[in-house]
């Protein structure tokens, strides 16, 4: 197996599995100049962020979790299907609609910094989190116990908290490493892009949790495949109106193009924060 092939084979069952894969990961890509980092990127700082809100530290010295190891857990398999994405040419060209742009787009190196996060952050949330969502409900016996699924949805929305906290972090991390100017709109907005990315974060997110509630009340392969159907074709939606190639976006995609950086050098990457 090529070292390509070993990442993609990795499927960490929690998050303190998750982040030495991710640290791999990014490191082949930088390596590589491959603009496939750029989302990973800022998924590794959102797990890191998650990881200290977990452990309490950093920021997080109170707990804010319900089950802070159900919550690692759902880390553990929505790091999965990130790993698995990256092979996803390998597989039906109708499955998996959202991350093939994603990729795609990243690896014709054809997309502004912008385009690489959200194109990621749509396939990440709209497709794979609905079933990573399941996989860990199921797991956790969630489907006989009604009860813990107000318990879950709690902890589900207290992410959504750490994610828009995570916004200026990771916009600062991106234009500095990959150009961009992601940190430039973030100032000329006058921070209404964090307003209008957690309002954004929200609504997604929500619509996924009833997703994965979805794939719960399911009763065979067939209802499941049914749910998964639906996760691809609106993540593919969203995706085409990300990648948008059309003449009246061309202004902004050669700009945004034009003031990435082409070579990423040698990077140093955040680490969990420790305990006291």
């Amino acid at each position: 197996m090529s070292e390509f092939d070993d990442i993609a084979a990795q499927r960490p069952a929690n998050i303190d599995e998750a982040i030495p894969c991710m640290q791999n990961a990014l490191r082949y890509f930088h390596e590589r100049d491959d603009y496939r980092a750029i989302f990973l990127r800022a998924y590794y700082i959102i797990t890191l962020n998650v990881h200290a809100a977990i452990n309490q530290r950093g920021d997080y010295t109170n707990p804010i979790f319900f089950d802070a190891g159900w919550v690692s857990s759902q880390a553990g398999h929505f790091a999965s299907l990130y790993f698995r994405s990256l092979t996803t040419f390998e597989r039906d060209p109708d499955a998996e609609r959202a991350w093939k742009v994603a990729h795609g787009m990243a690896q014709e190196r054809s997309s502004t910094v912008l385009q690489d996060l959200l194109l990621g952050l749509n396939a990440h949330i709209n497709y794979d989190l609905a079933y990573g969502t399941y996989l860990n409900l199921k797991q956790h016996g969630d489907e006989v116990q009604h009860l813990s699924l107000p318990r879950r949805k709690f902890d589900h929305d207290q992410v959504n908290n750490i994610l828009i906290r995570s916004i200026p972090q990771i916009a600062e991390t991106l234009t500095r490493d990959y150009g961009g100017g992601i940190q430039l709109l973030r100032k000329t907005m006058n921070g209404l892009d964090v307003v209008l990315s957690g309002t954004g974060l929200k609504y997604y997110r929500e619509r996924v949790w009833w997703s994965a509630i979805s794939y719960l009340a399911t009763t065979d392969d067939e209802e499941v495949n049914l749910v998964h159907q639906r996760s691809n074709w609106e993540s593919a939606q969203l995706a085409k109106r990300i990648a948008d190639r059309s003449i009246w976006s061309l202004p902004v995609r050669t700009v945004g193009r034009a003031i990435r950086k082409e070579k990423f050098g040698d990077i140093t990457l955040e680490t969990p924060v420790r305990g006291a």
